[in-house]
């Protein structure tokens, strides 16, 4: 059985005003699947006006998450909603630079100007 190499965690924050995805470990394939599920339901299990995906505990994102994730904030900004990625690092953030998700999704090397508690 292999051990858990990934997760994804989704909170409220700002009295609702914003929903954040945070992701942290190895999202490859075998993440793909509940990427998309998690931004789905980010985007429409609310009326959050705002999707941010935080991507401090990332340590590496393949092709499959990259394409789960751009599909995800897409159709965050489909639904009307704004959609920024934060806390791109290292690895991370040179693979969204090289396939331009970066320059899409506002993205930010450190956390958003206003540090909100989760609801």
């Amino acid at each position: 059985m292999r051990l858990e190499h990934f997760r994804i965690a989704r909170v409220m924050i700002d009295g609702g005003r914003e929903v954040c995805v945070r992701l942290f470990g190895d999202l490859d394939g075998d993440a793909r699947d509940q990427l998309r599920r998690e931004l789905h339901d980010a985007v429409h299990d609310n009326a959050a006006p705002l999707v941010v995906v935080d991507l401090h505990g990332a340590r590496f994102l393949d092709s499959e998450a990259i394409s789960a994730l751009l599909g995800g904030l897409l159709r965050a900004q489909e639904a009307g909603k704004a959609a920024h990625i934060v806390n791109a690092r290292g690895v991370v953030r040179t693979v969204l630079q090289v396939t331009g998700v970066l320059d899409l999704f506002g993205a930010t090397a450190g956390p958003p100007p206003l540090r909100r508690k989760a609801t």
